[in-house]
This record gives structure tokens, C-alpha cells and sequence, in this order.
């Protein structure tokens, strides 16, 4: 084996070279998105005059066959297909349209595409596998011939299309072209085992972490010796305060700054598109982002803070409620710039908690949280008052929500608390209500989590789970249904370090036994002290005090602030708990595309199905085909895309059905399509 650097063309140029895809290897699956964002990259190369770009490795194992050279693609097929699609879309525009270039367009042809002299077989110098290499070959037949359904027609195409709209010239993008580094691993033949290597490529586990594509986006475009200072005064500190976990930082970071959230395995392109379109300074951006990590930093390290900020934030991470990250970070940038003081930063805190613990009590769906804390820092900023009034506008942002992004008043969240299984609750949330509840407002603070992790303290059903004839007669005739309604609920749980001498014996028993009830120390059995039974009653009026203590602790803050904006509403997908018949929609946002006015539920069901179509016309198609959401051509009212038709004679509800079927179908989140109506 033996492997070296060469430049992309080079590999491809030679007399007689055929390059073949193994039967072996996955059909050819890019889609538009990786063709976009290579073509961007190009166009990036131009502009900023890039010497070289490196493209990655290509493994081959080469074949000597006398008359031509042939060589079996390993690994690296994906970029070796799709540049040898824009090779000859830009060979196919220059020929069609005629245009002045320094480009030779025979030499695009015969170095890097074909091989004149060859046979009918060997003639063109790559061949895909199976359907792809039927669908490869047409592009240099006659366009009748063209495979529809295919990636190497659709990418073609765009290639195609994009070099039509002159964005760059065919000489700039030539040349970016000739930029394009590869590494050339090339393997023996009956020396180096391909299987083995291909399998050592893809599961080493090495694969840069999208931090590291971050971190290499801004430093390798720098001088050694400047990348060597920006590392040291910003990138290790960024890493160490983020203790790191570079990638959800930067994703949280991003969030802040577009109202985005990237997709986890796309926060390098999403970084690199912030990065570009606001051409930011590296210095600056580098400054800025050191900032931002001292405040990941106060947030993930919150577990021994003693400070009135770290413990606020402590008990949010003890829910892990990772999805508030971003607004807290915003809000600590805010507190810093004295908009806000530190005490309102604590009062802005509780109330997150408060939020995200009452939601959890009355099963309120979480996947509108992320939109929620994403957005709710653009919200605060689009009053012109807010630096005089932050912390009421907050308060009337998260107050004011509906449905499922509502924060549960007092009357829901005391009627849940108090119905709920709280013996059955997720484990961190079941102890964080307990040791909240033993110690809101106590000096003489009890450690539960760690007393109960280590078994000194149980979890305790004052009504036993097994219930005995002397516990029948205490309870009543109903006892049953006493049983059934009460047992694992809030009333009827408690803690004690002496569970198994208690088991099921009688309330009494209980209560005045030695280490009993009665000479507990804990608050949650101070009012079992003086009880003289157990009973319905008993256990509705201990609930009844627990849920009062409940709504001291996590407080439901309304405001008085009276807004003077605008009222727009913002939706996801996911927000299925509406009803949208006779509101009227103003504008959507589809991943991180910028947001569109819209006039009409049919022209937004229109425009989301282009779009939608455009990422993945094959799986699009054969959604609407399999959903029946289909018309028949030409149709009155019905909405055409591409060649074919949807059925657009529809409801605003219907239309919103239809939507999340086929972005659930095409493997895109809920959220990821926003709508604002009025």
C-alpha cells in the first residue's frame, strides 16, 4: 500500500483510465444538500483565493489489464462520482451554450471523462454500480435517454443549473476545481486485503468531530505562527471550559446567534455558513466565542456552586433540561452588559425552573422546549423597552404561551401534583420533588439524593402496597378503591431510613414505633406526628399540604407588563394540540432557510412542498404516491410541482396533516418546519 498527496485531476487524467465502482459498494446516494454545499465551497475557493482544498482520501486497488489501467474504488466513490457529474455538466454548458472561456472543453472530455480511443465499454472512465451506471451513461447520450429517478441525473441537473445562473465563471470554477487535493491510498492487488481496509476506514471511530471541523475551519486558513496563538489564548481555553464537549456547545452557541438550532451532525456547516455570511474577523469571532464558553462553563460546573446563580442553575441541570442552555447563555451575556442585574438573573432562573418542573408534573409534550428557549431571547429583544423592563417581558413571554408551550398555572399543576404517581416518576425527577420539598426553607438541610443513593433513606408507602385485614378495617369498606387511588400519589409517599422494619404494619405501629413517624426528624413526616389514622381523608389533607408547599417553590410569576407589539403567534409542526381553521398565516421558516412572508395556507403548502421536493425528489414522489396525496394534471386548484401534481384543494388543518407526514416520511424533525400566524 502506499499512499500520497496529488492534486483531484491528476488523479483522474492519464491515457486508457477506467475507474470502477465494486458491486459491492452502496449505490450512489448524494443528495442536492452535499452538492450544494461542494459547489459553495468552490465558489469559496474563488473568492478567497484558497490555494488548495483538501476533498479527502480515494482508495483503490489497481489493475494492470495491458491495453488500459483499471482501478477498483475502496473508499471515496460519493466525490469521485459526483466531481466527474460537474466535470461534465460544465463540458455539456460550454458545448450547449457556446460561451467564451479559457476552459478547453475536449480537454474536460478526454482527460478526465472518457477515453477517446477505447472501446464502447471502456470508453467512459468511470462506471457506478448497477442502475447509477445505467443513469451515467445517458448523460453522454442523447437527453431522452436521461434516468429520471436517479441522484446522478437529479445532481447533474443541478450542477447544470447552477453554473446557468452564474454565480461564479466557468474559468473561476474550473480552476477551483484544479485546486481540489486528494490523498491517493492505492493497494496491491493480491497484497493488501480491501475488505479489511475498507472496514479499518469506516469503524475506526476516528471521524472529526464536528468541533474539530469548527476548529479547523478557523485556524488552518491562518499563518503558523497565528495559528499557534489563536489555539492557545482561545481555542484549548474554549475546550477546557466546556470541558470538552466542543460540538453542543457550539451548537448551543449558534442557536443564540441565527434562532436556529443546527442538527447535531451539521453544526460545522451551520457554523461555517454563520462564520461566512457575516464575515466575521477570526479574532473577534474567536473573542467572542471564549465569552460565551465562560458561560457554558458557570452552567455544566453548577453542581458544588454556592452561589445564589449556581444553585438556581444546579437544580435546572439536575432535571437535565439541556434545552434551556441557550437562553441561559443569552442571559448571562445580557447580565453582563448590565441590562439586567444579577439578582433579576436569579428570578429569570427560578422561573426556568418553575417552568420545566411544572411541565414535568403535568405531562406537558417537551418537544416544543427547544423552540421555546431558542426563541424566547428574539422575543424579550423585539420591545423597544426591554432594556428598562427585561425581566417583566420575560415573564410575560413565558406566561402568556397556549397549549403545548404553556406554563401550567396553580390550579393545574396543584390538581396533577396531587393525582399523580409520583412513585413511578422518572427516578430524577421523583427525588428532585422529594428533597425540594424536605428542604424548601429548612436550615437543617437533608441530603436525600445521597442518603437515598446510598440506601440510608428509603422511599416509603404510608399505605403499604400489600394490604392486611387491620389496614382494611382502618381504611374503610372502600379500601379497594382507596387502595388503587392513592397508594404510589404524593399524599401517601414519604421517606424513612427504617422502611424494612415498618413493611406493612398498621398506621399506629408506624407512627410510635421506635425511630417511628413520630420522632422523625424529616419535614415530610411532621404531619404524620399527632395523626391518630390513616385514611382517605388523611391522606387528600397531607396532599392538599404538600401541593401548598409545591406552589411556594416552584411560583407561577405573572406580569403586569402590557405589550405594545404586535400579537404573532409562532407554531411548529409539532404543535398538533391546535386548531388553525380561520387563522390566517403571515410567514414559515423550513430548517435554516430564512423565514418567508406568506399570505395563504396554499401557497405556504406549495412553497414547503418545492422546497421539500428539491431536497429528495425521489423519496418525495413515492410519499405522495404511497399517501395518495396526488391529483390528476391540470387539475383546478390543485398545486404542480415539477411535473406532477398535489391535490391543494385543502383545509388549513388538512394541510398541516399532510405536511407532517411527509416531513416525518422524509426523515426531517417536526420542528423543523415554523409557521407564524396572526
Amino acid at each position: 500500500m502506499k499512499a500520497n498527496e496529488k492534486d483531484f485531476l491528476r488523479f483522474l487524467e492519464g491515457a486508457d483510465k477506467h475507474f470502477v465502482i465494486p458491486v459491492y459498494q452502496r449505490n450512489y446516494d448524494w443528495k442536492k444538500e452535499q452538492c450544494k454545499q461542494l459547489f459553495d465551497d468552490l465558489i469559496d475557493i474563488a473568492k478567497n483565493s484558497f490555494r488548495t482544498h483538501f476533498l479527502g482520501s480515494i482508495v483503490s486497488i489497481y489493475y494492470d489489464k495491458g491495453k488500459y489501467t483499471e482501478y477498483l474504488i475502496i473508499d471515496g466513490q460519493q466525490r469521485l462520482t459526483t466531481l466527474s457529474l460537474l466535470l461534465r455538466a460544465i463540458y455539456k454548458f460550454i458545448d450547449e451554450k457556446k460561451i467564451e472561456t479559457a476552459v478547453n472543453k475536449e480537454q474536460i472530455q478526454d482527460e478526465y471523462l472518457i477515453n477517446k480511443y477505447s472501446k464502447k465499454d471502456k470508453k467512459i472512465r468511470l462506471k457506478p454500480v448497477k442502475n447509477d451506471n445505467r443513469a451515467f451513461e445517458a448523460l453522454f447520450e442523447n437527453e431522452e435517454d436521461y434516468v429520471e429517478n436517479s441522484n446522478i441525473t437529479i445532481n447533474y441537473q443541478y450542477f447544470y443549473d447552477r453554473i446557468a445562473k452564474e454565480e461564479i465563471s466557468v474559468d473561476d470554477l474550473f480552476l477551483s476545481i484544479k485546486k481540489l487535493v486528494i490523498v491517493e491510498i492505492e493497494l496491491k492487488n493480491g497484497e493488501d486485503n480491501p475488505q479489511l481496509i475498507f472496514e479499518s476506514l469506516n469503524s475506526t471511530g476516528l471521524d472529526l468531530t464536528e468541533a474539530d471541523k469548527v476548529r479547523n475551519f478557523i485556524l488552518m486558513k491562518e499563518e503558523a505562527s497565528t495559528q499557534e496563538e489563536f489555539y492557545n489564548d482561545y481555542w484549548n481555553k474554549i475546550e477546557k471550559n466546556t470541558n470538552y464537549n466542543v460540538s453542543d456547545f457550539i451548537r448551543d452557541y449558534l442557536t443564540i446567534k441565527e434562532r436556529v438550532i443546527p442538527n447535531k451532525n451539521k453544526v460545522y456547516i451551520s457554523f461555517k455558513k454563520y462564520a461566512l455570511n457575516k464575515a466575521l474577523d477570526t479574532k473577534k469571532l474567536l473573542i467572542d466565542l471564549l465569552k460565551f464558553s465562560l458561560f457554558y462553563k458557570k452552567i455544566i460546573n453548577a453542581k458544588d456552586a454556592k452561589d445564589k446563580v449556581g444553585i438556581a442553575i444546579n437544580r435546572i441541570n439536575r432535571l437535565k433540561s439541556v434545552v434551556t442552555y441557550p437562553f441561559i447563555m443569552e442571559a448571562f451575556n445580557d447580565c453582563e452588559k448590565g441590562i439586567i442585574n444579577e439578582d433579576d438573573l436569579v428570578i429569570i432562573l427560578d422561573i426556568i425552573l418553575s417552568f420545566v418542573f411544572r411541565r414535568i408534573i403535568c405531562d406537558v409534550a417537551t418537544n416544543s422546549l427547544n423552540k421555546i428557549f431558542m426563541l424566547i431571547g428574539r422575543k424579550i429583544k423585539k420591545h423597544n423597552d426591554y432594556q428598562n423592563n427585561y425581566l417583566e417581558i420575560f415573564k410575560y413571554i413565558i406566561t402568556k404561551e397556549r397549549l403545548s408551550r404553556r406554563f401550567p398555572d396553580d390550579n393545574e399543576f396543584k390538581s396533577k401534583l396531587i393525582e399523580r404517581d409520583i412513585y413511578n416518576f422518572n427516578s430524577k425527577n421523583k427525588l428532585f420533588l422529594l428533597e425540594r420539598l424536605e428542604n424548601f426553607e429548612n436550615k437543617e438541610r437533608v441530603d436525600v439524593e445521597n442518603l437515598i443513593n446510598d440506601k440510608e433513606l428509603t422511599i416509603e408507602h404510608i399505605m403499604p402496597q400489600t394490604i392486611n385485614p387491620k389496614w382494611k378495617r382502618d381504611l374503610g369498606e372502600n379500601w379497594k378503591e382507596v387502595q388503587e387511588k392513592y397508594l404510589h400519589t404524593i399524599g401517601n409517599i414519604t421517606l424513612t431510613g427504617y422502611n424494612s422494619k415498618m413493611t406493612n404494619k398498621p398506621f399506629l405501629e408506624k407512627r410510635d414505633m421506635e425511630k417511628g413517624f413520630k420522632e422523625s426528624r424529616l419535614f415530610l413526616n411532621s404531619h404524620l406526628h399527632n395523626l391518630e389514622n390513616w385514611n382517605e381523608k388523611t391522606i387528600k389533607n397531607r396532599a392538599n399540604l404538600l401541593s401548598e408547599k409545591a406552589l411556594k417553590i416552584w411560583e407561577y410569576l405573572g406580569s403586569s407588563y402590557k405589550s405594545t407589539e404586535k400579537a404573532l403567534k409562532e407554531f411548529t409542526l409539532s404543535d398538533d394540540d391546535k386548531n388553525f381553521a380561520g387563522e390566517k398565516i403571515v410567514s414559515f421558516k423550513l430548517l435554516d432557510n430564512k423565514e418567508q412572508e406568506i399570505n395563504h395556507w396554499k401557497v405556504f403548502y406549495k412553497t414547503v412542498c418545492s422546497t421539500l421536493y428539491e431536497l429528495d425528489p425521489i423519496k418525495f414522489k413515492q410519499i405522495v404516491s404511497d399517501n395518495k396525496f396526488d391529483a390528476v394534471a391540470n387539475a383546478t386548484r390543485h398545486i404542480k410541482i415539477d411535473n406532477f401534481y398535489i391535490n391543494g384543494n385543502l383545509t388549513a388543518e388538512m394541510i398541516l396533516l399532510r405536511l407532517r407526514t411527509i416531513i416525518e416520511q422524509i426523515g426531517l424533525d417536526l420542528d423543523d418546519l415554523s409557521f407564524t400566524i396572526k
